[in-house]
């Protein structure tokens, strides 16, 4: 059957008696919940508002990749004034075709496996940035095995084995987290494009298992922290959690302060891995590393989220980036600056030698150009293109920033060359031949 020849049939189909019929004659490509949703639409503007119940990558979960799928998301919005109800179908229907000839690779007949699936629950990449920063403020952390006594303290020294549990358990309780907030959002996460791919909103995954696998995670990696490393460090964990799943995704459709309870989450992880190789909590240095990590997330997360602002508003998040832009631009600005001090604070206690100032300093300039930037270019009252590319020259920045400076405090970790570099006493060979003689 030619496509114009199944168009016109569904055109003389388009009321709601005839609409299963006609949905069956183009081939059955939508999900049956989704042709009843649009089957009580037709019987009422009640029922087309009803229809924003169901996410925009409702195709998603067949394997089939809304990407293809042109219908804005304001289309399931409008009210049935603004747009007929044989308008809206007969647009649903007239791209069947490219939903059918998907690519490859999102072919339900070649879905991701369940290992890779419940992987992409913990959103890998964030788990291993969590993870470096952890390992990082471990690595950073001074030598503390000359202040502790074997009877003084329950503090690991700095070990191979420490940090192997560190590791672990900081990954599992970070997919614990990252698993508990998909589960908690797959209809928001499917109207928006940088989400709809999440493994739930594509039914690779139920929320149920989503949730089973977070317990899992969790208690694994707590574990881990608490009888591989040490209490406190495993309290950070199950704190970091608790804030992350269930504060900041909570906040998140209720205030713009959500954003500053993520970067408290942020900041955790750098003082898990000063606690586990056997610092204080109350030094400055893990303190000004926390700070770095909390500050860092305002540049990172606000030029993220300002290009897909509207998205982020059409699912009810309450983001700055809609709710007042130049003030999400401001407040990037603001903290990238404040990165500054805080490497310099990495100095002045004693973390970092003094190189490290002006290393440091080079990147960190190089964020605050582009933070400047973005913010010169939200000043206007309106904001334009130029906007979003510097938001998104902003975003790479700081994808680099981080690691860098995190990569180059570790190389000047204080004391870390001493040893290659010390200089022998003129009088230690005499010395030695001195000895000699005594002993002849």
């Amino acid at each position: 059957m030619s496509f114009t020849t199944s168009r016109s049939r569904f055109c003389a189909h388009h009321n709601a008696k005839d609409f299963t019929k006609a949905a069956t004659r183009m081939g059955g490509l939508l999900h049956n919940g989704v042709k009843s949703s649009v089957s009580r639409s037709m019987k009422g503007s009640a029922g087309l508002r009803g229809l924003s119940r169901y996410q925009i990558g409702f195709i998603e979960h067949r394997g089939l990749s809304t990407a293809v799928f042109p219908i804005t998301k304001a289309d399931f919005f409008r009210s049935n004034e603004e747009l007929s109800r044989s308008k809206l179908l007969l647009r649903l229907f007239s791209h069947t075709p490219k939903l059918w000839h998907g690519s490859p690779s999102s072919s339900p007949r070649n879905p991701p496996s369940a290992f890779k699936a419940h992987l992409q629950l913990g959103k890998p990449k964030l788990t291993a940035l969590i993870v470096l920063s952890t390992m990082s403020a471990y690595a950073l952390t001074p030598d503390q095995s000359h202040a502790i006594g074997a009877a003084a303290t329950s503090l690991p020294v700095p070990s191979l084995s420490t940090l192997l549990f560190l590791t672990i358990g900081t990954a599992l309780t970070s997919a614990s987290a990252n698993a508990i907030n998909m589960a908690r959002e797959p209809v928001y996460d499917g109207m928006m494009s940088r989400t709809r791919s999440r493994p739930i909103v594509r039914g690779l995954v139920s929320p149920r298992q989503a949730i089973r696998f977070a317990i899992l995670t969790g208690i694994i990696g707590s574990a881990a922290l608490y009888f591989g490393v040490n209490t406190e460090t495993a309290a950070l964990a199950v704190l970091n959690i608790a804030l992350y799943a269930g504060i900041y995704t909570s906040m998140k459709r209720t205030s713009i302060l959500n954003t500053w309870v993520g970067a408290v989450v942020g900041a955790i992880p750098p003082l898990m891995g000063w606690s586990a190789a056997g610092g204080s909590l109350v030094d400055p240095g893990a303190w000004c590393l926390a700070g770095l990590l909390y500050a860092w997330q305002f540049p990172h997360f606000n030029a993220l989220s300002y290009p897909v602002r509207d998205e982020y508003k059409m699912a009810g998040y309450i983001m700055t980036a809609w709710v007042n832009p130049r003030l999400n631009a401001r407040v990037a600005l603001r903290y990238s600056v404040a990165i500054i001090p805080l490497c310099v604070g990495l100095w002045y206690y004693g973390v970092t030698d003094r190189l490290f100032l002006a290393d440091s300093t080079v990147v960190n300039t190089w964020l605050v150009a582009c933070a400047y930037k973005f913010w010169k270019e939200c000043k206007g009252t309106v904001a334009g293109k130029g906007a979003t590319a510097s938001a998104r020259s902003l975003f790479w920045a700081s994808i680099w920033q981080l690691p860098t400076v995190l990569v180059l405090a570790m190389i000047h970790k204080t004391g870390l060359w001493d040893g290659m570099f010390k200089v022998e006493d003129d009088n230690s060979d005499a010395e030695v031949i001195e000895e000699l003689y005594k002993a002849e």
